[in-house]
């Protein structure tokens, strides 16, 4: 269920961050809206697998406020199959965008954590201590 927040702005955050993997996926964005925060991420596939392996999402996936410890949880992935299923590449030379949609959060400056799995492994989505300075966002309609 999608809630919605009144009179805020939509606010565009570009990062190019890397999670605790030392490759693959990168942090492109966060969005905050009134009805969701969306997170935006490109994926490359390496050599470690002849046709370049698979990505997938654990459904209990969530984004937490370092500082209030708040978790919003994910309703929506488009471009990532959601955990047991998994997007299988073609090649070690694919990619792919995924997008991973939150409940809303409030748009002020606040430090993230986007967590697929508490104390994960390398080949979690496990991303830490993001900072979004809404002074740095983007604004746009």
């Amino acid at each position: 269920m999608i809630t919605k927040q009144k009179n805020i702005k939509n606010v565009l955050f570009q990062l190019n961050a890397m999670g605790h993997s030392e490759t693959n996926p990168i942090l492109l964005r966060v969005l905050f809206t009134p009805e969701f925060t969306k997170v935006d991420f490109g994926y490359t596939t390496t050599n470690k697998y002849i046709r370049g392996g698979w990505i997938k999402m654990a459904k209990e996936t969530f984004i937490e406020n370092v500082a209030t410890k708040k978790r919003y949880k994910m309703i929506k992935a488009t471009g990532i199959t959601i955990a047991p299923q998994k997007h299988n590449f073609q090649s070690n030379k694919d990619w792919q965008y995924y997008s991973l949609f939150f409940e809303p959060m409030e748009p002020k400056d606040t430090i993230i954590n986007i967590i697929e799995k508490e104390k994960g492994t390398v080949n979690d989505f496990n991303y830490y201590n993001i900072e979004l300075k809404i002074s740095e966002g983007l604004e746009i309609m």
